[in-house]
Formats: structure tokens, sequence, C-alpha cells
């Protein structure tokens, strides 16, 4: 999946987005690029909100967290490497398996634990290989049980 962003502010965010203990404010500026587009590779709904992990501009080691307001999806096809999860408290996850199947596997990305760091990285490499692919335009033949 990819998408492009369209704004980069706080400002642009509906008020269902802002939460000034989260830092989410109108005044915020994200560390996106108007017109630049980006992967996806996890994303996260709840309560009518979309959350897109993305690389943003200042890239280091794990994806970001990112209002989906702020883009506008230029490709919707699904990444192979994918899955789904629908958790107790309404929340619905679309990430690699490492990611939906260890709740801390992001905390300990972020913390920056060399075996979730290894990980993103290979599955990283496999969505930006397939993003860019003339096989990912092909539909896929659903796998049978």
């Amino acid at each position: 999946m990819k998408i492009r962003c369209i704004a980069n502010t706080g400002a642009s965010l509906p008020e269902s987005y802002l939460d000034s203990r989260r830092g989410y404010t109108p005044d915020r500026e994200f560390p996106l690029t108007v017109g630049q587009e980006y992967i996806v590779y996890a994303f996260s709904v709840k309560q009518g909100q979309v959350w897109y992990y993305i690389c943003e501009d200042n890239y280091m080691y794990y994806p970001m967290r990112s209002p989906a307001p702020l883009f506008e999806v230029v490709d919707n096809r699904m990444s192979a490497h994918w899955r789904g999860k629908i958790h107790a408290n309404g929340l619905v996850e679309v990430a690699f398996q490492q990611w939906l199947y260890d709740g801390n596997f992001y905390d300990k990305l972020t913390n920056q634990e060399a075996e979730e760091v290894f990980i993103f990285e290979q599955i990283k490499a496999l969505i930006d290989a397939e993003s860019l692919s003339p096989e990912y335009d092909k539909p896929r033949t659903p796998v049978s049980a």
C-alpha cells in the first residue's frame, strides 16, 4: 500500500485525531513532505481513526504512526506479508506476523532491541521490493486452507 502526503500539520487533522496529551495539536508539524509517497508497513483502525505506520522523513530504524487524514491512498493493494487481527477492545491491526503475534513487538522495536530491528529490516526490504515489483500488479490466487 502506498500513500501520498497531502498535509503535514496538526491543523489539517479532524478534531477526533487531536489529543494534546499525545502531542497531536493543531500546531504540530509532522516530519512529512507534502506530495511525497510513502510505503505503509502496517496500519491500525480504532474508533473510526486510521493510523499508518510509515518511514517518515526522519526515519531511523522503525516506522512511525501517522494519522491517515494527512494522506491520500495512491495504491491500495495489500502486502502479501500482512495479516489481520481484531482485538477485544475493538482495535484492528494489519501488519506482518511478528508484529501481530508479539504484543510487545513495536515497543521492542522502538527500544532498538536487536532482534526486532533485524526482523523489521527484513520485512521492510520485502515490502519495499514487493511495492516495486511488476508481480505486485497481478491478482493473487487465494490460498486454500
